[in-house]
């Protein structure tokens, strides 16, 4: 009589322990492939008109096209020189200030930096940012780093489009294809102040 309650436990308790499992990879999936295990930045208080996360797609002649919802994402805004500040997006975690920590990168891991000038309020906000060296408002670089290279998307027609910026969030759009990288998406991002 035990076996025949032990035979349909036993396959219950397989059965579970796989869709656990299967689940539970999903919610604490790593972001484009990243080596940490942490989920993924999602703002609970995102303002209106910015979405709840970051969705980059990148691509590099080493890394092939991926998307993915960075760890967390920054605008880093220095005091000393309001003009110039630098988005950051990552596929494992970075620290606020600094997004160039040691990091060994995997296969799908990408690092994505965009620098902006501000040439007519002398401050970064609001507007459409291009990649153009005589635009007043302009994408200075758009670099994606992985495993093996890192290097710019040089597109002449690049754009990076605020549609909110602050007090706390920046989010927007930027869309970036030289042909051989890609850079393109929607994003929020914390502004950090130094």
């Amino acid at each position: 009589m035990a076996k025949k309650f032990f035979i349909p436990l036993l396959l219950s308790l397989l059965i579970f322990s796989a869709c656990s499992n299967s689940s539970g990879a999903k919610s604490g999936d790593k972001a484009g492939g990243g080596s940490s295990g942490t989920k993924v930045a999602k703002v609970a208080d995102a303002p209106e008109g910015c979405p709840s996360s970051t969705k980059l797609t990148a691509k590099t002649s080493d890394l092939k096209e991926i998307s993915f919802t960075p760890k967390n994402s920054w605008l880093n805004v220095w005091g000393s020189t309001p003009d110039q500040a630098n988005l950051t997006f990552a596929t494992y975690e970075i620290p606020s200030g600094n997004p160039y920590i040691t990091y060994t990168y995997s296969e799908n891991d990408a690092l994505v930096v965009v620098k902006l000038k501000d040439s007519v309020s002398n401050k970064v906000g609001l507007g459409s940012y291009v990649s153009n060296k005589d635009a007043k408002l302009r994408v200075v670089e758009a670099n994606v780093s992985s495993k093996n290279l890192a290097g710019g998307v040089f597109d002449k027609n690049g754009t990076l489009e605020f549609a909110v910026f602050g007090p706390k969030y920046a989010c927007g759009t930027m869309k970036f294809d030289d042909g051989y990288s890609l850079l393109k998406g929607e994003f929020i991002a914390e502004i950090v102040n130094k």
